[in-house]
């Protein structure tokens, strides 16, 4: 397996980094996926460990820094869901085209936590992938923050963010704060999140508007999700509530125990080894 930094274009011309992870030769399955990453992660994040373990088992896998974060161009630390939706469906063109020897007819997504939505709604507009795998995903963004704040937290990011926009208005100013006054984790959740990522706060109002689970009856590909239902930080109910709508052909393994990172340490041999096989299943 090796690894090729390259680069593509997205939205208004803004360069996205990207990080290809190329398998053998002799093992190349002519197939691949574009990985999503979570919420204000980067690529050199958890999409190392399945974009390697899937790249060993013949998979060209491609993960990539949404625009204004990490390494990718656009406004920093400003996360738009519907522009990281572009930013996928725009890497999976990349996948299918200037890759070469890869059958475009061979192409899939992999989202975990926040990338999991925005992996649904790039399933839903692309005519790209043939498979779709979900770990742990934030479907519902308004239900998500709600769940993981008590009410007065919850109103007073409300009115945070729409100070924010306000201030934007009047003064073209975005007011950056830190992803965890977003992303409200619990005890157990701070030691995952000891490096300070910089986020605007307008953030949340963009958040509490993204609903993928709306679109899952749109899905028109198989569907493979992966939940641990002891998760503090995206609530297992995220992932019922979308299995639920899905119209297509499904699949839910429900993990007991292992909470939200699960599929980034224990867990993660056996989420690389059910999604190679639901990729080859498949494609």
């Amino acid at each position: 397996m090796q690894t090729r930094d390259f680069h593509f274009y997205s939205g208004p011309g803004l360069r996205m980094a990207g990080r290809m992870y190329l398998p053998d030769p002799a093992r190349d399955l002519r197939a691949g996926a574009v990985f999503c990453h979570g919420f204000g992660g980067v690529k050199e994040g958890v999409p190392v460990g399945l974009c390697t373990r899937l790249a060993d088992a013949g998979y060209t896998m491609l993960s990539f820094d949404y625009r204004g974060f990490g390494a990718s161009e656009g406004h920093r630390a400003l996360l738009l869901p519907q522009d990281q939706v572009e930013d996928t469906v725009t890497a999976l063109e990349y996948l299918a085209t200037q890759v070469p020897g890869l059958d475009p007819a061979r192409v899939g997504l992999y989202g975990t936590s926040f990338g999991g939505g925005i992996a649904a709604l790039a399933a839903t507009r692309s005519p790209r992938p043939k498979a779709l795998v979900m770990t742990v995903p934030v479907v519902s963004g308004s239900h998500w923050l709600r769940s993981i704040c008590r009410w007065y937290e919850f109103e007073a990011l409300q009115a945070r963010a729409l100070a924010a926009i306000a201030h934007k208005a009047a003064t073209g100013e975005i007011e950056i704060g830190e992803r965890l006054e977003i992303m409200v984790p619990d005890p157990r959740a701070m030691a995952r999140y000891a490096e300070k990522t910089p986020m605007a706060i307008e953030t949340a109002w963009h958040v509490l508007h993204h609903e993928p689970i709306a679109h899952a009856h749109k899905l028109t590909i198989p569907v493979l999700m992966l939940g641990a239902k002891d998760d503090s930080l995206v609530p297992y109910e995220q992932t019922t509530m979308f299995f639920e709508q899905v119209k297509s052909e499904k699949r839910l393994e429900a993990f007991p125990v292992g909470n939200h990172w699960l599929f980034y340490d224990d867990g993660l041999p056996r989420a690389a080894e059910l999604t190679a096989e639901w990729f080859a299943r498949h494609f």
